[in-house]
C-alpha cells in the first residue's frame, strides 16, 4: 500500500490550503479526494467540489469519461482514491506519523482492552502517546469523540500532526477489518502489529470469514521489515500470519513459556510472576490476562525496560464497560459489558461465572441491520453460561425488535424458561429485581455506549446509568 504519487510538473507550485475527501467541506484553494465508498462514489461530487473552489481534484476513474469529463480544474488520476487519500494526507501534515512509534491492534475481541493498557503501560513510563479506538481518541491529554473505532487516514495525519506538535511520541490505534479494507491506514508504517483473536464478525459487510480473515491478514502483509508482529500463541490463525508477514515475530501468552507463572485469579484482580517480577493487576477474567501479556509484549517491541512494563501492567485496567462494576450497598453484584457476539459473550460469562457463588443472570439482545446468523448463536452461548436470561433490545436500528428477539429464540434449548422484554429499561428493572445475595447480574451488548438507535435516531441510553437508578430503589442515602 505504500507508495509515491507523482504530480504533473506544473501543478509541483500550486499552493494547496486544505485537503479533503467530502465535497462539503471544500474551500477555495483546496483540493478534493474523490473516494467510492460503500454506498456513496465520491466521484459524482467533483463538479460541486470545483464549484466550491477546489483548486485540484483527485480520483481513480478515468479523466475522459463519466463526472471526471467536464471538469475545468486539473484532476490527477491515480490508481487507488484511498491510497493517495493516505500518502497526500502524509504530506499535507508534514509526515508527522515518522516521528512517532505506532502500534495497531487488531483481532475481533480484545482490541480497545488491549490498546488501553498498552496506553497506560507507555504513560506510566513517561511516554506523551495517542490513543485512537472505540472508545475515544486520545491526543496527549486531550480526549476527542470517536464514530468509527478507527479513523480515516485524512483524519490520522492530522492527529499525527496533533500530537507530535505536543512532544508525543507513540500511537496505539485499534484497526477494525472495515478500517482495513477501506485502507484508512494508508500514508503510515506501523513499528508494532498486534493480533488478538479471529472469530466469525462482520459477515454483514465481509460476506465471508475467509473473507473477514483476510482483511486482518492484510495488517501483517503491510508491516515493514524491521518491525513487529506480537501474536498470540494459542491462536491457530496466528501461524499463518507468521507465514505471510515481512515483520519479526513476538510470540505471547499466559503459559510458563512466554514468561507467566503462578497466576492466581480472583475478582479483585489477578497476581502472577512476568520474568521475574510480582504483578498485581485489578483485572480479571482469562481473557483480560491475555489482552495484558499482549501489551507487555508489544511494549517490550517498542523498547520499554521490563520494570518500566511491569509498573505499567500493576496499574493496567479494563476501558469503560468492559466488566464494568456497578457498585452498590446490595449483596450482589452487576457488570456491564460490551460483549455482542457469541464469542465475547461466552468468554465473559465464564469470567463472571469464575467469581459467582450464587447465580448469573444475563441480560443481552442483537443489534438491527447487522449480521443475523450470530443471533441464534448468542442465544445459545447466553442460555449455557447463565443460569436465568432476559432476552431485549440491543440497537434494533430499522428492524422490528420483535424479529430480532424471534431469531434468537432459534437458539434456545427452554425457550420458556427465557424472559423476553423488547424494552431495554424494562428489562433491566427485571433483572435487577430478580437478583438475590451472591448472584450476578450481567448486562451485556452495549457497554460504553450511551444510545440506543431506533430507526434514524439515536436515543440517550446508558446501561450503567439505567442499572444505577434501579439498585438504588428502596436503597436510603448515596451510594458511589
Amino acid at each position: 500500500g505504500q507508495g509515491c504519487l507523482k504530480v504533473p510538473v506544473g501543478l509541483r507550485d500550486v499552493e494547496i490550503s486544505a485537503l479533503t475527501c467530502d465535497s462539503r467541506a471544500v474551500r477555495t484553494g483546496g483540493m478534493f479526494v474523490a473516494v467510492r465508498g460503500e454506498t456513496v462514489d465520491g466521484h459524482s461530487y467533483l463538479a460541486a467540489a470545483e464549484r466550491a473552489g477546489a483548486t485540484v481534484t483527485v480520483g481513480d476513474r478515468p479523466r475522459r469519461e463519466g463526472p471526471a469529463a467536464g471538469l475545468r480544474v486539473p484532476y490527477l488520476r491515480v490508481a487507488d482514491s484511498r491510497d493517495a487519500l493516505g500518502m497526500l494526507s502524509a504530506k499535507f501534515h508534514g509526515s508527522a506519523h515518522r516521528d512517532l512509534k505506532i502500534t495497531g491492534i487488531t483481532g475481533t475481541k480484545g482490541k480497545t482492552t488491549t490498546a488501553w493498557i498498552l496506553d497506560t503501560i507507555l504513560r506510566n513510563a513517561s511516554k506523551v502517546c495517542g490513543l485512537f479506538g472505540t472508545v475515544h481518541n486520545r491526543v496527549a491529554d486531550d480526549v476527542l469523540p470517536t464514530t468509527n473505532t478507527t479513523p480515516s487516514s485524512l483524519e490520522f495525519h492530522r492527529l499525527f500532526a496533533d500530537l507530535k506538535a505536543r512532544g508525543g511520541t507513540h500511537a496505539v490505534l485499534e484497526v477494525s477489518s472495515h478500517g482495513i479494507i477501506q485502507r484508512r491506514t494508508a500514508g503510515f508504517q506501523l513499528r508494532v502489529g498486534l493480533f488478538t483473536n479471529i472469530a466469525p464478525e462482520h459477515l454483514d459487510y465481509h460476506r465471508t470469514f475467509e473473507n473477514y480473515f483476510d482483511a486482518k491478514m492484510q495488517l501483517f502483509r503491510d508491516l515493514p521489515a524491521g518491525s513487529f508482529a506480537v501474536l498470540p500463541r494459542e491462536e491457530s490463525a496466528a501461524s499463518r500470519i507468521q507465514r505471510e508477514t515481512p515483520a519479526q515475530i513476538v510470540w505471547y501468552g499466559t503459559e510458563t513459556q512466554d514468561g507467566v507463572e503462578k497466576v492466581r485469579m480472583g475478582a479483585g484482580g489477578t497476581h502472577f510472576v512476568w520474568k521475574g517480577y510480582e504483578i498485581s493487576t485489578p483485572l480479571w477474567g482469562q481473557h483480560n490476562l491475555l489482552n495484558l501479556v499482549g501489551a507487555m509484549a508489544a511494549a517490550e517491541c517498542l523498547g520499554l525496560s521490563q520494570d518500566e512494563i511491569a509498573g505499567g501492567a500493576a496499574l493496567a485496567h479494563a476501558p469503560p464497560g468492559r466488566l464494568e462494576e456497578v457498585t452498590h450497598p446490595r449483596g450482589f453484584r452487576v457488570f456491564v459489558d460490551y460483549a455482542h457476539t457469541d464469542g465475547s459473550l461466552e468468554t465473559v460469562l465464564r469470567a463472571v461465572r469464575s467469581v459467582t457463588h450464587g447465580r448469573v443472570i444475563t441480560i443481552f439482545g442483537c443489534g438491527g441491520d447487522r449480521d443475523r446468523e450470530k443471533r441464534p448463536r448468542m442465544g445459545r452461548v447466553a442460555e449455557a453460561g447463565s443460569d436465568h436470561i432476559v432476552v431485549t433490545s440491543d440497537n434494533p436500528r430499522c428492524e422490528p425488535p420483535e424479529s430480532i428477539l424471534d431469531d434468537i429464540l432459534q437458539g434456545l434449548k427452554k425457550p420458556d424458561d427465557a424472559v423476553f422484554e423488547p424494552d431495554r429499561r424494562a428489562a433491566i428493572a427485571l433483572a435487577i429485581r430478580m437478583a438475590q445475595r451472591d448472584d450476578t447480574v450481567l448486562i451485556a451488548g452495549k457497554g460504553h455506549e450511551t444510545y440506543q438507535e431506533f430507526q434514524a435516531e439515536r436515543v440517550d441510553f446508558n446501561d450503567r446509568e439505567v442499572a444505577r437508578e434501579f439498585l438504588l430503589e428502596g436503597v436510603g442515602g448515596e451510594f458511589s
